[in-house]
């Protein structure tokens, strides 16, 4: 048609002209035509240009504006940009775009309803058939135990960030592949012009997701919907999926300086901490104002620095008490192993009588996200008002987030231990034992630690200020 013109290729593999996703060559196609520098523009079809109506429009006006009235097709033949036909091919191509989308929704909510495994890939799982040929999940079994392994630690207080850091000490990547860019920022590409990709980084909101992740339990989840049991194993038990939900949701407020208070919120979640100390973070008390005692480097009077525990008042204390914290933390350790070496004293703290409480505040929260479903499904049949809808929507998050908060507050069951791994502990206490281990430790034995306040014309560490509370069976 045009002899001796150059061709130029704009096409973005993979990228639809129906959903507004951002195509690159597109976009650079649009530049080049308000440049001048197109003179004429094929296409397969009008619809692989734009397949929305509105968007056709604006097409059409930057390609009248560059001068060009007609595009040329394979499929379509000559298309007058301005025309009439042009402008009802596009109506109808629009129109097709939404009875697909429609017709993928449907089918997509009948795998749902069936429990049949979506399309995307969640650590801890492949995809695989069942005995009928359908999409399910099986179980990857070093990402699992890892699953599980989190889940533990995450029960245990562990933060995300130094389980993420574990995992991926072991070698450990994230399920789903990310895009590399070089050092200006821009993506890198392979011979045929496809993105080079990568395995994604494990990090601490992918450890909260892989053990919060309603699929993790076994549960088919539908446009942000738990819609029913699917069709494969589940890597964790519902009970600990739902006690690591109430763990990581459990609403904490900060107290500062000057009295106020705030919440924590996603935007203040996986910033540093500065915790560097076993006893804080709530453990240790103040005994006068039973505020929490925080960590700090104290300068003595003879210029030396020291770590020291004390009642701050960032935290809500007065300034009541506080101790040298090294010795503190040692007098506990060696008083709680001590302890763990009386006859009796395990079989005490590790036997479990909350289960049945975990299990009852479990069921309670199943029942919810089953109402809220049931209630979601009466909305789609019309049989509710948007009032109606959003006001029992509202009851049942209240009601959640009361359950959540409850399951959260029940003591978690403790591992049951012998004297052998208690020998192990005290080896690798100063050794090989992190600081979230070390704090784990305690935690599965000791309710708090309260400091007293010191006697008049005592010096030194007085071991009788700390008075430990261990935990009840």
């Amino acid at each position: 048609m045009w002899p001796g013109l150059p061709v130029v290729v704009f096409a973005d593999a993979g990228i639809s002209a129906a959903n507004g996703d951002h195509r690159p060559r597109y976009e650079a196609f649009r530049a080049a035509l308000a440049g001048g520098e197109v003179a004429h523009v094929w296409a397969v079809e009008q619809s692989r240009l734009e397949r929305r109506e509105v968007e056709w429009f604006t097409l059409a006006a930057e390609l009248d504006a560059a001068g060009i009235s007609e595009l040329h097709t394979n499929r379509d033949g000559v298309v007058r940009v301005h025309d009439e036909v042009a402008g009802i091919r596009a109506v109808l191509n629009a129109g097709e775009v939404r009875k697909m989308k429609k017709r993928v929704n449907d089918r997509l909510a009948e795998n749902a309803a069936q429990g049949r495994a979506a399309g995307s890939k969640p650590f801890g799982y492949g995809h695989g058939v069942d005995e009928s040929g359908n999409k399910t999940y099986v179980i990857i079994p070093e990402q699992a135990e890892a699953i599980r392994w989190a889940a533990e630690k995450v029960l245990d207080g562990w933060s995300l960030a130094n389980i993420a850091a574990e995992l991926r000490s072991r070698g450990l990547v994230g399920a789903h592949k990310v895009k590399v860019k070089d050092a200006n920022g821009e993506i890198v590409t392979d011979a045929s012009g496809k993105p080079v990709t990568r395995p994604s980084t494990l990090t601490a909101s992918s450890v909260k997701s892989m053990v919060t992740k309603p699929t993790i339990a076994g549960f088919r989840v539908h446009q942000g919907v738990i819609v029913g049991r699917g069709n494969w194993a589940p890597i964790l038990d519902e009970a600990t999926w739902q006690a690591c939900r109430a763990k990581l949701s459990a609403p904490r407020t900060v107290r500062k300086s000057d009295g106020f208070t705030y919440p924590i919120t996603d935007a203040h979640k996986g910033n540093a901490t500065g915790r560097k100390y076993t006893l804080t973070g709530g453990l240790a008390v103040c005994g006068v104002c039973n505020a929490p005692m925080v960590g700090s480097v104290k300068k003595l009077k003879n210029g030396k620095r020291t770590p020291y525990l004390l009642c701050h008042p960032n935290r809500g204390g007065k300034g009541c008490t506080g101790v040298m914290l090294e010795a503190t933390e040692k007098n506990v350790t060696d008083r709680l192993f001590a302890e763990l070496e009386k006859p009796g004293f395990l079989d005490a703290l590790t036997s479990d009588d909350h289960g049945a409480r975990r299990d009852e505040l479990t069921a309670q929260l199943t029942a919810v996200e089953a109402e809220r479903n049931e209630i979601a499904a009466e909305r789609g049949r019309g049989e509710l008002t948007l009032a109606e809808w959003k006001n029992m929507r509202s009851g049942l998050n209240e009601r959640e987030e009361r359950l959540r908060a409850e399951l959260a507050a029940v003591p978690a069951p403790t591992t049951k231990m012998n004297i052998t791994a208690v020998t192990a502990a005290r080896t690798a206490w100063d050794g090989g034992m992190t600081l979230d281990e070390k704090r784990a430790f305690l935690r599965m034995f000791i309710d708090s630690v309260t400091i007293k306040r010191a006697k008049p014309g005592t010096k030194g560490f007085d071991q009788n200020r700390v008075a430990i509370k261990w935990r009840e069976a």
